[in-house]
């Protein structure tokens, strides 16, 4: 903050006195003797201290200080009395009165100075530990600084004073840490939750109040962070608060999230579009949602400009994500958009939808022909002709299965060698426009048989559909948790549905995941029917060789 004073004093004689001495001790100095214009400047100019004379016209002292504290929140106000009428000077010395006020200005500067470099301090801090807690999520990486974006956005839209907008932007950041002791097969599942598994997820808005509370931030964030999934009209959690009753900063970021969860896609439903989110946001006001803070988001996306230019689009291959938490850990989550699959179905179907900027594999724990395959089809597909691969290898004779040369990584590997080359690389990489939203896993059945395919979703124990076409025929299998509890084709139901599909070697296949189906035809063991399956395939070609 500047050494700036304003003086308000309608007395030219003390004004221009008082303005003399500050600016001898080099402070800045506005003077007007009109109240409306003393507030305007307040508005406007960087103000440190206001220096008013008593006798102000129609106002009391109080009334003036509140009015400058509502004006410019954190000024302080000092109240003079007026110049003695005999010998036309301060009941105080002037010119210690002056350093007093200039010390007062430069106390607070620092001081200010102090307070912005903590909430700097917690600001990088807490991006930190957000990066950490977030590298193995899949769903949610980056979801807080979105919502904390906008949150800000909305709030300083609705001019809100500087150190609450500072305190929703961090709360929207913290929100949800409570959730750091909920199992991920909760927050990632398909299926309905029950009551119980409920629970934890209504109380981490006070759990993360408790982790945080021994945590001395400069804003007050409590409230913020407890009451941000309370609904304006009274059917939220925890304490099912409505209307005014809950903190501005809670509707605040309860739209923001809302907004940010319905365009993103989760293991039990694809994303909306931006459109249909703004819809039922729109929907929803006044039941959900602080209608004024509504208002103010519908502002705030119609300024949002349409054609943001495309972030760099990272695929990461392998069987834990121990490279994804690399990355992630040593990139801007603004820049980047990082995906993590374990298997070859996943990657060529993200690769053919979303056609990644580059695609990073760790080799050290996958098989060297299979990968090789992978690493050829993915170039086969690519849309813009040439995929960029960078691939992390347990040393340089692992590249002697491929032809030409190879951008790779050989471990141990270091953090800062990883940066480099996907910086390198990406900048040697056109932004191509994204593929249209990942909506589930599309191939050939000449890449991946259905038995390979219904072999990695066992043991991933996936939940999903699988269809696959060959001519005018369509097949349809639903497996629950791994195992496959529908078969269909034309009018065979069942066992005998699976084994007729099974043998398809040509066509085309579509992963659902999350899907589900009521109508249960299988109860066999999986793979029991894949080894029978086999046999069934080896009788066919038996009768068709006799014949």
């Amino acid at each position: 903050m500047a050494k700036t004073v304003l003086v308000f004093n309608k007395n030219k004689g003390e004004r221009i006195l008082l303005s003399g001495m500050l600016k001898a001790q080099n402070c800045s100095v506005f003077e007007t003797p009109h109240a409306l214009e003393a507030l305007k400047m307040l508005q406007k100019e960087d103000i440190g201290v206001v220096l008013a004379s008593r006798d102000i016209e129609g106002m009391k002292d109080a009334e003036f200080e509140a009015l400058v504290n509502k004006v410019k929140p954190g000024v302080s106000t000092v109240m003079l009395p007026p110049f003695s009428e005999k010998d036309r000077d301060f009941s105080i010395n002037p010119k210690k009165f002056v350093r007093l006020i200039r010390d007062y200005i430069e106390a607070k500067d620092s001081r200010q100075k102090e307070v912005t470099n903590l909430k700097q301090f917690f600001a990088s801090l807490v991006d930190r530990l957000l990066q950490i807690f977030e590298v193995n999520d899949r769903y949610f990486f980056n979801n807080d600084h979105f919502v904390a974006e906008l949150s800000q956005k909305i709030a300083m839209k609705m001019g809100l004073e500087e150190n609450l907008v500072e305190a929703i932007q961090m709360a929207a950041l913290l929100r949800d840490l409570g959730m750091v002791g909920i199992h991920h097969q909760i927050l990632e599942g398909s299926k309905r939750l029950s009551s119980s598994e409920m629970t934890p997820i209504r109380e981490h808005p006070l759990h993360t109040v408790q982790i945080l509370g021994q945590v001395r931030f400069p804003w007050n964030l409590d409230s913020i962070i407890s009451q941000h999934h309370e609904r304006y009209g009274g059917s939220g959690y925890p304490e099912g608060l409505k209307g005014r009753q809950i903190a501005i900063g809670a509707r605040i970021i309860a739209v923001a999230d809302a907004f940010y969860a319905m365009t993103t896609d989760r293991p039990y439903r694809r994303a909306l579009s931006r459109e249909r989110a703004i819809q039922e946001i729109t929907k929803n006001a006044g039941s959900q949602f602080d209608p004024e803070v509504v208002e103010v988001f519908l502002s705030a996306m119609k300024e949002a400009p349409s054609n943001v230019s495309p972030k760099a689009n990272i695929l990461i291959f392998e069987r834990e994500p121990n490279v994804a938490a690399l990355v992630k850990l040593s990139t801007n989550a603004d820049e980047f958009d990082v995906a993590h699959v374990t298997n070859s179905i996943e990657a060529i179907g993200y690769i053919r939808q979303k056609n990644p900027h580059l695609i990073i594999a760790n080799v050290d724990t996958l098989d060297a022909d299979a990968f090789v395959r992978f690493y050829n089809t993915a170039q086969q597909i690519s849309v813009s002709g040439i995929q960029r691969f960078l691939l992390i290898v347990p040393d340089r004779d692992y590249l002697k299965h491929f032809n030409g040369s190879v951008e790779y990584v050989s471990q141990p590997l270091t953090i800062w060698e990883l940066r480099s080359k996907i910086k390198r690389l990406l900048s040697e990489a056109p932004l191509l426009p994204q593929q249209e939203e990942f909506r589930g896993l599309t191939g050939a059945l000449e890449e991946f048989s259905l038995a390979d395919i219904v072999q990695i979703l066992s043991l991933g124990l996936k939940t999903a559909k699988v269809e696959v076409m060959k001519g005018e025929d369509k097949g349809t299998l639903y497996l629950l948790h791994g195992k496959v509890v529908h078969a269909s084709v034309r009018d065979l139901k069942g066992p005998e549905a699976f084994y007729e599909i099974i043998g398809w070697d040509a066509g085309r296949f579509h992963i659902m995941h999350g899907q589900s189906t009521s109508d249960i035809n299988v109860t066999i063991d999986t793979m029991r029917m894949l080894f029978e399956a086999d046999s069934v395939l080896n009788k066919k070609e038996a009768r068709k060789t006799s014949a």
